[in-house]
């Protein structure tokens, strides 16, 4: 599904810019104007912006030594995007349990409290409201974020919202290309930086779909692919390198999330939700 990561694309076009005329000369303008207007736009949006042509889009993408306009764009969006933080803490192998558990309590508490802090919550109400009101939610997650892309579905299901999640690349693709104007697309990484993820709001994106990012990184690829992104707090507690906490974090901000659909869904969403009660009652042991 993804092609090889070309990063620089600003920097290809400043070089290849004197050689350009006419039309494609027209959208190169356009891109090194506002690239992160453009790194929001599909092929159609750019083409109108500088006054050409979507072929002459996609000709000057292939020149750049791209595929297409959506392997330009996300490769711009990789390098709009390309911060890092580097003060997470880490759990060391040779650490007792005792320090495991500080390490562990401190970081999560800490976590909490900072995705708290920044919480965008017109973001997140105008998110509710997209989802409240979606034909389907496609939500695309992968590794260490689909359990969180699982429990975010499991509620939704349970408000009689139709919704299934893609951890699949293919899976991905097939589902983000029949998405449309109806339906809500949204893409779960810690690090905002999968491919798979990113592409897949893309090729939404371009269908008209509403794109919903949640990540860690509040400057990084997915929040340019996303019309509303959710962003909880940068700082994880790693394991040889891995991102260990920011689970409960995004386990916080999703919980929050379907609180407020729950909140507009009022007599519909409650009959729902006891519906599911009930029907669960029957499974457990009683005691």
């Amino acid at each position: 599904m993804t092609q090889g990561r070309k990063p620089g694309v600003i920097a290809r076009l400043n070089k290849t810019f004197p050689t350009l005329n006419g039309a494609l000369r027209e959208v190169g303008a356009s891109i090194l104007n506002d690239p992160d207007k453009v790194v929001r736009m599909n092929v159609t949006s750019l083409a109108e912006l500088s006054n050409t042509s979507e072929s002459a889009v996609v000709r000057l993408a292939k020149k750049l030594g791209y595929t297409g306009f959506r392997d330009m764009q996300i490769n711009l969006a990789y390098d709009l995007g390309d911060q890092t933080r580097k003060d997470n803490q880490e759990i060391e192998l040779t650490d007792s349990v005792p320090v495991i558990a500080e390490k562990s309590f401190h970081a999560n508490v800490l976590g909490l409290s900072q995705t708290r802090e920044i919480l965008d919550a017109e973001a997140l109400t105008q998110a509710a409201q997209f989802i409240h009101r979606a034909r389907a939610v496609h939500i695309f997650a992968q590794g260490i974020n689909y359990s969180t892309a699982i429990d975010l579905s499991y509620n939704l299901v349970k408000l009689g919202i139709l919704c299934q999640v893609y951890n699949d690349s293919y899976m991905q693709g097939v589902a983000s290309s029949i998405s449309d104007k109806s339906d809500v697309a949204i893409g779960i990484s810690h690090t905002g930086a999968n491919r798979d993820v990113i592409e897949a709001l893309s090729i939404s994106r371009q269908n008209g779909t509403m794109t919903i990012g949640i990540t860690a990184k509040e400057f990084s690829p997915i929040t340019k692919m996303s019309e509303i992104s959710l962003c909880t707090s940068p700082n994880e507690m790693l394991v040889l390198g891995e991102p260990f906490s920011s689970r409960m974090n995004m386990m916080y901000l999703v919980d929050i999330l379907f609180l407020r659909i729950a909140s507009l869904s009022n007599k519909n969403g409650m009959n729902s939700l006891q519906k599911v009660k009930d029907a669960l009652e029957a499974k457990r042991y009683p005691g």
